[in-house]
Formats: structure tokens, C-alpha cells, sequence
């Protein structure tokens, strides 16, 4: 059985899929069979920090040139990598015929991996929201920002009341101490149970980290580095939370969903 889990933001520039990447890689290190699906279509940018440059992605899968199975990419650390193409593709004005697709196409793959990390686009959209009512779990990832504060209520609040998500995980993003990134969800749980009957839960915290920066420049993902250090510390320990988060149970189709 997959457990599927969609992260998201409320707005870009957050680090979403920074977390994502290293998240999958984080599960696949420990020897489970991870798959990372970049479904931040139009702006599909996980191949840059896994430092690979697929030659298929979902777009040859939606055009009807290729079975799904033909288009997952392995890395060197065993990670299985569906990417989403790049933001020159049509991938990002996919109606809901073809995002169902999409979903319904994992039943067939021959080897179901146990996890499955779903890099969804920030904010509420259409596309974003499909692929988070088909996830088991959904992470949201914050900052200590005003404005992240506003768009992921937001982003939440739109998944309660149009898909009725009530559970979701908080990984709070660009912390500068635990205490400080505790303190934040917190705060934005206060804020988020005045208005709405949903469960946060507080997954952990990546720390702001000129590692990661550095990372990211040269395309080579935090969690590959063999020297250990916080940074990956928090990666994962945050992925042994997850199986902790609640499931939404949103009664649209799922993922591997037979």
C-alpha cells in the first residue's frame, strides 16, 4: 500500500520543493521505496535540484506517446522520478479529464513504491487542488512571514470548505532556532482555529541554511552529501512524522486508488 503525500504552499518562494526533493530523498536513503511526482505543472523545477535532466516527463505521457512506467526516472540514490517537464509545455492548462488521467495512470504501475511525494503548485488552483484531494496526507510549508501566513490560511482554507481536507501537516520553512519555527505554528494554528475546524499538526523545521543555498546552485540536493548535519537531521526527522498526520478523506478519486 502507498501512502501518497502532497506538499504544498500558500504562495512561491518558500521553498516548497526544496523540501519536497530532499524529503523523497530523505525516505528513499532509508531504504523505502520513494516516488517523487513534480506536479507543479508549468513550473516544474525538481529535476534542477535533483541535478538530473530527464529526456520524458508527464508531457510525453498526456500526449499519448508513452505508457506512465516509461517516463519514472531512478537517480543514483534509487529515488523513482516522474518530472513534470519544464515551463515552456503545455502541462499547465490541463483540463480535469487529463489531471484525472494523470491520477488513475498509477494504478498501473507494476511496483507500487510505499511512499509517494507529490510536489504540488503553490496556492489554490485548480490543478494544485486535484492533486491534493488525490494525496492521502497534505503537508502545507510555511514561513514566519506575514504574507505566508496569509496565503497558506488561505490555500487552507479553500481545501476545507471546497474539497473538505481538515488535516494537514506544517513544516515551518527558513526557522531560525526550533523554539522560533514552534512559536510560529503556533501562532498560525491560533489564528487558523479561530475561523476553521481543521487539525494542524507540526511536522518539524528546516533551518535557514547557506547549505541548502549552496545546494540548490549546484544542483546537487542537500541529502546526497555524505557529511552529516543538521539540515539533513531535520529532513529526517520530519520524515519520520509523517505517517503520524491524519489522512483526508475527500471522496474524489486518489492515487493508486484501485
Amino acid at each position: 500500500m502507498t501512502t501518497t503525500i502532497a506538499i504544498t504552499s500558500g504562495k512561491g518562494g518558500v521553498g516548497k520543493t526544496t523540501i519536497a526533493v530532499n524529503l523523497a530523498l530523505s525516505l528513499s536513503l532509508q531504504k523505502k521505496e520513494t516516488l517523487l511526482l513534480d506536479a507543479d505543472l508549468g513550473m516544474a523545477n525538481a529535476h534542477i535540484l535533483l541535478g538530473i535532466n530527464p529526456k520524458l516527463s508527464l508531457d510525453d505521457f498526456i500526449n499519448g506517446n508513452l505508457e506512465l512506467a516509461k517516463v519514472i526516472t531512478t537517480t543514483k540514490d534509487n529515488l523513482k522520478f516522474v518530472s513534470g517537464g519544464n515551463a515552456i509545455n503545455n502541462l499547465l492548462n490541463l483540463g480535469d479529464l487529463e489531471r484525472h488521467k494523470i491520477i488513475k495512470s498509477f494504478n498501473d504501475i507494476s511496483k507500487k513504491p510505499e511512499f509517494m511525494i507529490i510536489d504540488v503548485g503553490a496556492g489554490a488552483e485548480a490543478s494544485s487542488m486535484t492533486f491534493m484531494a488525490s494525496a492521502d496526507k497534505v503537508i502545507v510549508v510555511l514561513t514566519g512571514e506575514p504574507t505566508s501566513f496569509i496565503d497558506a490560511y488561505s490555500l487552507i482554507k479553500t481545501s476545507f470548505l471546497d474539497y473538505k481536507m481538515n488535516n494537514f501537516g506544517i513544516i515551518v520553512n527558513l526557522s531560525t532556532s526550533p523554539l522560533q519555527a514552534k512559536l510560529n505554528f503556533d501562532k498560525f494554528q491560533s489564528i487558523t482555529h479561530k475561523f476553521l475546524d481543521v487539525n494542524l499538526k507540526f511536522l518539524g523545521h528546516v533551518p535557514t541554511s547557506q547549505k541548502i543555498k549552496n545546494s540548490i546552485i549546484s544542483r546537487s540536493a542537500l541529502m546526497t552529501s555524505k557529511v552529516e548535519s543538521p539540515e539533513k537531521n531535520a529532513f529526517n526527522e520530519i520524515s519520520k512524522n509523517l505517517l503520524s498526520l491524519g489522512n483526508n478523506k475527500t471522496g474524489t478519486i486518489k492515487f493508486f486508488d484501485n
